[in-house]
């Protein structure tokens, strides 16, 4: 027996020592950072702020690190522990949850601006692209590989999400090379594309041969081999009905030389111009017979190609390749190294040269030079990025605009962060660690404004108003008990977005051509019948829309008063007459595109069920489920018996479930599991909280599946949130450019706290705040919990004079507190 605990026991020893060896290696270069730092103040005559009390630290500590306030729970849990090390703990303890990928997430959307709602990467590889950086987070995959898949990206979206880093750029390969430049070496290059940059030693040449790296990465649809070789189906027809109307023979010119009799000459000329004449005249009309076979045929791939247009739409932009591509020099190229439009070929701009090495594509070797240590300002970024991260400002400001004059605030600290860098083998989180466990982190915040071109000694973090998603996701704790808890339904939607294309693809992957073409020619027809109904629809709905925003901006234009009323008014019903045809031009369209789904997607996915399992579909399809098969059985496999699935263009088709190609669908005693889970989790809230009555407490269960359904964590929702969302009151970015976020006051965010639904949300009886409140029993203790949720601190003498001052000009209710705290800077900024 004593031999079967040994290994055991051995390993328990080896994994605390390796935990306390990492513990101490984060301590040891965290006390590096504190002394190099001090040496400096040393030197500048200045002292380290004081350190902060564990109110101040546990608030933001979460905000930095899991982008929200801690409920007032969490905060109490951190307040109430003995432990010396407690705030190491809590670091760790923050850094390893899910709520840190989602903080984290937003920071990198900014900078490399995610759409993950379809618009310049579109629908699925913005999906996919989100979920790859959010997954590249999780596995804590070091900076350097995290950025190398993305710049060697290649391949189909829902094989690699990393080709949305291209896709973001469709189309402006030297946009996307001037982006990339930025991003992670922080030079600004992009001056350098018309001429040599005026302010920097880069000249066009250097813009151009680093263009050449990534010149020939395509950006595209995804086509695939039969939807080619139906275009090559059409191409044959089209030269077929050509070549069946038959050009007449071109007359010969007649054998006439000096020994031709003059009689016989002019005969055979005679004969040669008739000849002539005819052959003109037949083949004019050969002309108009092939004009006339070109425009049926013509209409009649008008319908085929909207067809097509069905299955592409399904798959557009998901697909990154390259080819051979070089750029060519401007027609107004003014320099003597090159003439005007020469092709230019690859060539670093910066460090050592780019070799490509055996089994490595130009691309992959690009992507290592790019995030090699090597690389004299690769390293200096992501230190800078981190660093900004905890400290509110770079060593080196702007991070992403560096010159050869470029002088980091404190040179000794810039050498010894970029030295944690590498030797912690670009690990951020690691580095983050290190740099949240620093005695000067944990000192107070500098509240002095940091003037740009000035030098900060880094005494402790500056003052920061908090981001967008911050605030948002604070507003989300203040509302939700378990702020985490991941909305999986949303996460669902997105995974099955992106699995419905692949399972498109491959399955239209699996007809023939021809099998393709015949389905295609059934829609076509559709749509060719439609044609006339579609365009006058069509006619209407532009002159609708036209009259419409002629009507609105009309009625804008127009002073306040009874008269502007009704010209919006009038406006308004003129845009529901341009919905509604919308509506029908759709309901037309829909006709066709029903019959391109179930006369080609559906077959292909026939075809692809068959494939994958190795049985016919006919005989799956028919052995439906009675209630009783397991997962995996070919019953559960394959959804037959009539069940219909919708299409994001809103046509329905026959589901067709396939083993790898849809996500996992929970038994019902799975689906049962996972909602006892949740309402097991809300019942113990509700212990917390101290709800007794059984009436109340379903009450409550009901009430809080609601709020973690409908009150989601930024990170959670689409990047960017959509137009009028709070995220964007409060200045999240547009993702239109690299990091664009705003963290300015406005006057739309104050609107948006008096007059929008937040307010009553956070209020509301069973939100973390009022649950918090409700449960102190005296009034001056629940003012008390309002500034602990809140503020997680408790009111000073002075603050609790203020609110009896208050209450007696009639400030008497909890919302006027909730209201004027939130809208307080002890709320919105990070201290």
């Amino acid at each position: 027996m004593k031999k079967l605990f040994a290994l055991p026991l051995l390993a328990l020893v080896s994994l605390s020592s390796a935990k306390a060896a990492g513990q101490m290696d984060t301590a040891a270069a965290a006390r590096q950072i504190d002394s190099v730092l001090a040496k400096d103040w040393a030197a500048n005559k200045l002292h380290g702020n004081p350190q902060t009390d564990d109110n101040t630290f546990v608030r933001r500590i979460y905000l930095d690190v899991i982008g929200r306030i801690p409920t007032t729970r969490e905060t109490e849990e951190f307040l109430n522990s003995k432990e010396a090390d407690k705030r190491a703990r809590l670091i760790d303890k923050l850094l390893s949850s899910e709520a840190y990928v989602q903080h984290f997430f937003n920071y990198w959307a900014d900078v490399l601006r995610v759409t993950s709602n379809g618009q310049q990467t579109g629908g699925i590889t913005g999906a996919a692209y989100a979920n790859f950086v959010k997954d590249s987070l999780r596995k804590n995959q070091p900076y350097d590989q995290f950025v190398r898949e993305m710049v060697a990206a290649q391949g189909k979206a829902w094989d690699n999400g990393a080709i949305g880093y291209y896709m973001r750029d469709r189309g402006m390969p030297l946009d996307n090379m001037a982006n990339t430049v930025r991003v992670f070496l922080g030079t600004r290059i992009e001056c350098a594309q018309c001429h040599n940059h005026p302010f920097d030693k880069w000249t066009q040449m250097q813009f151009y041969k680093m263009a050449a790296f990534t010149y020939g990465v395509q950006t595209q649809d995804y086509g695939g081999d039969t939807m080619s070789g139906v275009t090559d189906l059409m191409r044959e027809k089209e030269s077929a009905v050509r070549a069946s109307i038959k050009e007449p023979q071109r007359p010969q010119r007649p054998n006439i030389n000096g020994k031709t009799p003059p009689a016989e000459r002019e005969r055979l000329q005679k004969e040669y111009a008739a000849a002539y004449k005819k052959y003109e005249a037949d083949m004019k009309e050969v002309n108009k017979k092939r004009e006339e076979a070109r425009q049926v045929l013509r209409k009649e791939q008008r319908g085929y190609q909207e067809a097509m247009n069905d299955v592409r739409d399904t798959m557009r932009y998901t697909s990154v390749s390259t080819r051979e591509r070089k750029p060519t020099l401007p027609h107004d190229y003014q320099y003597s190294d090159a003439k005007p439009k020469s092709a230019v070929e690859p060539g670093t701009m910066m460090g050592h040269e780019c070799i490509t090495q055996n089994g490595e594509t130009p691309l992959q070797a690009y992507a290592r030079w790019m995030t090699s240590p090597e690389n004299p300002r690769f390293t200096t970024v992501i230190a800078n990025r981190l660093w900004k991260r905890v400290f509110g400002l770079a060593l080196i400001e702007p991070l992403d605009e560096l010159m050869d004059t470029s002088v980091p605030m404190i040179p000794e600290m810039e050498k010894q962060l970029e030295k944690l860098v590498v030797d912690m083998k670009y690990d951020m989180k690691a580095v983050l660690r290190v740099l949240y466990n620093t005695k000067t982190y944990q000192a107070q915040v500098t509240r002095e404004e940091h003037a740009p071109g000035n030098v900060y000694h880094f005494t402790g973090p500056l003052l920061r108003r908090m981001s967008a998603e911050q605030m948002w996701d604070s507003f989300v704790t203040l509302i939700n008990p378990s702020p985490d808890m991941i909305n999986q339904a949303n996460r669902d939607v997105m995974e099955q977005r992106i699995l419905q294309a692949k399972k498109i693809a491959d399955g239209v992957e699996s007809l023939s051509p021809e099998e393709a073409l015949a389905g295609l020619k059934k829609a076509a027809d559709i749509y060719s019948k439609n044609r006339e109904r579609t365009d006058a629809q069509q006619k209407l709905f532009a002159e609708a829309r036209t009259a419409y925003k002629d009507a609105r901006e009309a009625a804008e234009a127009m002073p306040e008063g009874a008269a502007k009323v009704a010209a919006l008014a009038k406006a308004d019903e003129l845009k529901k007459k341009s919905d509604a045809i919308r509506t029908e031009v759709n309901r037309i369209q829909n006709e066709g595109r029903r019959v391109t789904f179930a006369e080609v997607v559906v077959p292909g996915q026939k075809r692809l069920f068959e494939k994958v399992t190795g049985k016919p579909y006919q005989m799956v399809s028919m052995t439906k489920s009675s209630g009783g098969a397991e997962a995996g059985s070919s019953s559960m496999m394959m959804s037959g018996g009539g069940e219909m699935m919708m299409m994001a263009n809103g046509a329905k088709v026959e589901k067709i479930s396939i083993p790898g190609y849809d996500r996992k669908e929970l038994s019902k005693e799975e689906q049962k599991a996972v909602a006892q889970k949740a309402r097991d989790a809300y019942a113990e809230e509700a212990d917390f909280f101290g709800i007794k009555d059984e009436k109340e407490r379903k009450y409550y269960i009901n009430s809080r599946e609601r709020i973690s359904r409908d009150t989601l964590r930024a990170a959670e929702l689409e990047s960017p949130a959509p137009r009028g969302h709070y995220l964007r009151e409060f200045g999240q970015s547009d993702r239109e450019t690299i990091e664009n976020a705003n963290n300015d006051a406005s006057v739309p965010q104050a609107l948006a706290m008096m007059n929008g639904s937040l307010l009553p949300q956070i209020t509301s009886k069973y939100s973390q705040l009022m649950l918090t409140v409700n449960k102190a029993p005296y009034a001056d203790e629940k003012v008390d919990a309002a500034y602990m949720t809140i503020l997680s601190r408790k009111p000073t003498a002075a603050e609790k004079a203020v609110w009896l001052k208050a209450q007696d000009s009639g400030l008497t209710s909890m919302e006027d507190l909730v209201f004027s705290l939130l809208n307080t800077q002890q709320f919105i900024f990070i201290q």
